[in-house]
């Protein structure tokens, strides 16, 4: 159910502290990506309450001033980028969904991964943070996501959905409210629990009041209900209604130290719909010396094991920092553009390359930045004329 806040003065006063910010700042820094922080902050207060059993299944979500301000910003601004995170996004929604209904938190969180990445799982960010959840590594290793010279498992889209509904669960122990939660998950509960133990806050609005929260942080849950409002009505803004179409695929235990090629050409799979499902392969190999279970389209696995005795393969010996491995790969005279490039109709359109960024959020950034500042602006000269 939508709840309308009544909180004009707050909105404005929000404003006006942003204004004054940027007028007294000589330099701000605006990440291109949201950044999930350390869950080992030293400051973070001892959890007394467990969670409870049982979580709402949606959280109420609060149209303000900032919320409209982000709905208007995706559906008519970035319209294109919306459309973009929505045909990329919706195959991954069952499975977050999923798993994050296993973990006892509301469904609506899901639509943090439009915000943190627009559901790339090759994102970077300019502080290291990596995939769909955007975990630092320190943060990624302490949710048990692996991460060594072959393998990063922040861009799993499945083990780093578990790592992040692990941490908002836990977030949501420590606040016992969601909307700090939430901001916490961009700034890092140590952060704002100072902010919140300094300021004697008890109340997520008042924060926002106060202006003591960075920019992109106090920007962070409004683009996350803004977005939550577009994906759950898509119509209203204009744009097609969701599609139904699962990213399906099957695992297949498969040797070490072999390209990935190898089992695109094999199973007749788009090497880039491969390198997508297995994106936490960092060297597009599977780690030597050990057996690795694979994703592969649904329905690939026994067409990859029929023919990989029938395809020319080659050993070649790879240097590494962790030492000498053979790999075994095809001969160039066995690739083709068509070959790895092949059409599979049956599945979504979830590929994403490796070099797409966010420079767009940055944009985005630096225009609510903008819209603040002339908003609080005019609200401040009003003021001086009393």
């Amino acid at each position: 159910m939508e709840k309308i806040t009544g909180g004009y003065s707050i909105v404005s006063k929000w404003f006006l502290r942003i204004a004054l910010s940027i007028f007294f700042s000589c330099v701000f820094v605006f990440s291109g990506f949201t950044q999930t922080p350390n869950p080992q902050d030293e400051e973070v207060y001892e959890v007394l309450e467990e969670l409870p059993a049982k979580v709402i299944k949606n959280l109420p979500q609060d149209i303000n001033d900032q919320v409209a301000y982000f709905i208007k910003y995706f559906t008519k601004d970035k319209r294109d980028v919306t459309e973009r995170w929505l045909k990329r996004c919706t195959p991954y929604l069952s499975y977050f969904k999923n798993i994050f209904k296993e973990y006892g938190i509301p469904e609506d969180l899901v639509y943090l991964a439009f915000i943190e990445s627009g559901c790339n799982p090759f994102a970077i960010s300019r502080a290291g943070a990596v995939g769909i959840w955007q975990f630092m590594e320190k943060t990624g290793r302490a949710y048990g996501l692996q991460i060594d010279y072959w393998i990063d498992e922040r861009k799993d889209f499945i083990k780093s959905t578990h790592a992040a509904a692990s941490y908002l669960k836990r977030l949501y122990a420590i606040f016992g409210d969601w909307r700090p939660a939430v901001a916490s998950y961009n700034l890092g509960e140590g952060r704002l629990l100072r902010i919140l133990r300094a300021k004697n806050f008890i109340d997520y609005w008042q924060l926002l009041q106060s202006g003591s929260l960075p920019l992109e942080t106090a920007a962070y849950l409004p683009q996350w209900m803004a977005i939550t409002f577009i994906i759950k009505n898509p119509q209203k803004y204009g744009f097609q209604p969701l599609e139904s179409k699962v990213l399906e695929y099957e695992e297949m235990e498969v040797n070490g130290g072999v390209d990935l090629k190898v089992f695109a050409v094999a199973g007749r799979i788009n090497y880039d719909l491969l390198l997508t499902l297995n994106a936490e392969l960092r060297r597009q190999i599977t780690p030597p010396e050990r057996t690795y279970l694979l994703k592969v389209p649904q329905g690939k696995k026994k067409e990859i094991q029929a023919n990989l005795n029938q395809l020319q393969l080659r050993l070649i010996e790879k240097n590494t920092s962790q030492g000498t491995y053979y790999i075994v790969t095809l001969p160039t005279s066995e690739l083709s553009e068509k070959d790895l490039s092949i059409e599979n109709p049956e599945q979504p359109q979830v590929l994403s390359t490796k070099k797409e960024n966010k420079t767009k959020t940055l944009k985005k950034t630096k225009n609510l930045k903008k819209h603040s500042s002339s908003k609080s602006s005019s609200k401040k000269h009003k003021k001086s004329k009393r």
